[in-house]
This record gives structure tokens, C-alpha cells and sequence, in this order.
């Protein structure tokens, strides 16, 4: 397997020495997109004398792909590879590793190169990884960012899964469908959330941030005996709603998170 990095290193690195005495670090650090391009068009005898950029346009698609696993179930795929397949649109054999049996790694970037072709995504498979508890938590925490961008077209899906849901895959399930329209529904799941979830903080920023007002009655109630940080998120969240929080509500004196924030010894 070739080090194409190491081989953009050395070339970078002979290119700082030449360039050295007649530039100033800023200036050469502006250089380092137009260093980049001039290697990959440039011949390297460690690849038969090629251009990084030949030897990889010279592949089939399936042998980009094959290089694509091979690199990403070792370390990284190299940009140039990256860049190859998404000028190619390979987005058929991208799905294929989305769906196939590959290390999450390989998943994750065949997820992230699909984004970056602007394809089609496979909502299905990423909410199949978004709630599986005992999954990579790099893919599901990519599956949930795809989810988040297109909240209105699983939404219903997600709805369906909510009987079943754990109060885990329910947290996740909340993130993706405050990005989505209104409907009771994702209220009813948020206010359930906020009642019985393990981070009040983030679940009262969810109510913030959908924007129903009903929530305020719910969120003042969470004020009277939650630590510092929570109250902060939870009256921000108020406020978002219209609401009105007394500066003087509480004394946080004595609380140690009151104190971190203030830098209080």
C-alpha cells in the first residue's frame, strides 16, 4: 500500500527548504493548496514514475473502491484518492460499502464522500445506525448528523420506532426530530426527554430551540433544584420561549459549578 501522505510530505518538505530563505512562514503556509496540486500532477518514481493524479485516474471505479477499504481499515484514505472518487461520482459502489460487511471506518467515509457528491443518501441504513446502542459511535454520530439534515423525511419513520425505543435510541431520535417541523409528537418525545433523560441541559436547549411555548411550564419547574450549568441551559431555554427568569432566583453560592465558572477558589 503506497504512503501517498508521506509522499506529499517529502515534496512539501524539499519545497519549504527551496522556498525557506525567500518566504515567510504566513506566506508559505498560503501556498501549501497550490503545493498540493502541483505534487499530484507531478511525476513520483515511487509510482512508476506517474503523477499521483495519474495513477489513480487510471483505475476502474471498483479498484478505487478496493483502495478505499484498504486504506480506510488500516489508517486514512489519502485526499487524493478522496478527491478521485468524488470527481467520479462513484455512488452506487459507495452504497454498496455502506451496506456491506466493512469495518466502520470504511462506512464512515463512503458516508461522507456520498455527502459530498450531494447523492442521494441511504436514510434507511443511517437510522439503522443511529440506533444501534452498541454500534461504532463514529457512525452513529455521522448517521445522526445525515438524519438531523433530513429530519423531515424520516421523521414519520422515527415516529413508528418511538413505542419501542429505549430511553438511549428516544435522546437520539429527539436530536434528529427538533430539526424537523412541528407535530405533537416531537413535543410529547421532548418533554418526556426532559422528565426522564440523563442531560437536562441539552434537553431543555431542545425545547429552547423547537420553539413551543407549552414548554415553559415544564422548563420552570427543572429551576428550583438543578446545579448551576443545568439552570443556565434551562433558563436560556425560558427566555428563547418568550419567558422571563428573575436574576436573583437562586443563590449559587455553594455550588461547585457556579464556582468553576467564576473561577471562584
Amino acid at each position: 500500500m503506497i504512503d501517498f501522505d508521506k509522499l506529499f510530505n517529502d515534496y512539501l518538505h524539499k519545497w519549504i527548504e527551496k522556498h525557506k530563505d525567500s518566504m515567510t512562514a504566513d506566506e508559505m503556509e498560503n501556498e501549501i493548496t497550490g503545493v498540493f496540486d502541483e505534487w499530484q500532477y507531478s511525476a513520483c518514481k515511487e509510482i512508476g514514475n506517474k503523477s499521483p493524479r495519474e495513477y489513480f485516474d487510471s483505475k476502474t471505479d471498483g479498484e478505487l473502491l478496493a483502495e478505499l477499504i484498504e486504506y480506510s481499515s488500516v489508517s486514512g484514505a489519502p485526499a487524493i484518492l478522496l478527491d478521485t472518487i468524488t470527481d467520479r461520482g462513484c455512488a452506487d459502489g459507495l452504497i454498496a460499502l455502506i451496506n456491506g460487511k466493512y469495518v466502520p471506518q470504511v462506512k464512515i467515509q463512503a458516508l461522507n464522500l456520498l455527502n459530498e457528491e450531494s447523492a442521494e443518501m441511504p436514510l434507511d441504513k443511517c437510522l439503522e445506525f443511529a440506533r444501534d446502542e452498541s454500534g461504532d459511535e463514529g457512525l452513529r454520530e455521522l448517521a445522526v448528523e445525515i438524519l438531523c439534515d433530513n429530519a423531515d423525511a424520516v421523521k414519520d419513520k422515527i415516529f413508528a420506532l418511538l413505542p419501542t425505543a429505549s430511553l438511549k435510541q428516544k435522546g437520539i431520535f429527539a436530536e434528529i426530530l427538533v430539526q424537523a417541523g412541528k407535530d405533537d409528537r416531537t413535543f410529547d418525545l421532548l418533554v418526556e426527554m426532559l422528565e426522564k433523560g440523563d442531560n437536562l441541559a441539552l434537553y431543555a436547549s431542545f425545547l429552547g430551540k423547537y420553539g413551543d411555548e407549552r414548554a415553559a411550564s415544564y422548563l420552570y419547574k427543572k429551576l428550583d433544584d438543578c446545579n448551576y450549568a443545568d439552570y443556565m441551559e434551562v433558563r436560556n431555554a425560558i427566555e428563547q420561549l418568550g419567558g422571563v427568569v428573575d436574576e436573583e432566583y437562586r443563590d449559587f453560592a455553594d455550588d461547585p459549578y457556579y464556582q468553576a465558572l467564576k473561577n471562584i477558589k
